[in-house]
């Protein structure tokens, strides 16, 4: 006969499940309080992308607008999860506002490395003073370098 590795103790399948239960729960209970959180700072974040890069906002606008003339069943399922995840749509335009913003300074700091620092200046007036004037003299074969 050959031994097998189960038990008849039926605690075991009861407490695996319950574990499994409990961490379900769990997880449950820190979306809601996360979601919660987003839901109470969604305005901020939402004037907060718009003051950062409003082109965020506009282009998914822009998106949504030509998911829903392209196909009218999508474009209204889109519209209802953006109106339903509006926190977390709101926390996704501040992150990537932010991030376009980060884009822009690392393309600028490297232009300005690539081509360098722009220099500002003042034309002076040619008038030197006399000591400074290159004076015209003719060309004689001794200045020459053979």
């Amino acid at each position: 006969m050959s031994q097998s590795n189960k038990s008849d103790n039926p605690w075991n399948a009861i407490i695996g499940v319950a574990v499994i239960v409990i961490f379900m729960v769990g997880l449950f209970m820190l979306a809601r309080f996360v979601f919660r959180i987003l839901a109470f700072l969604s305005p901020i974040m939402l004037i907060a992308a718009l003051v950062i890069d409003y082109t965020v906002v506009t282009d998914y606008l822009k998106w949504v607008r030509k998911t829903f003339q392209r196909d009218a069943i999508a474009g209204v399922i889109i519209g209802i999860l953006s109106v339903i995840g509006f926190p977390v749509l709101s926390g996704y335009f501040l992150a990537r506002a932010l991030l376009k913003k980060q884009v822009k300074k690392a393309k600028a700091e490297y232009e300005r490395r690539r081509d360098g620092d722009l220099v500002e200046y003042e034309e002076l007036e040619t008038d030197f003073p006399p000591r400074f004037r290159k004076e015209e003299r003719p060309i004689n074969d001794d200045d020459l370098v053979r």
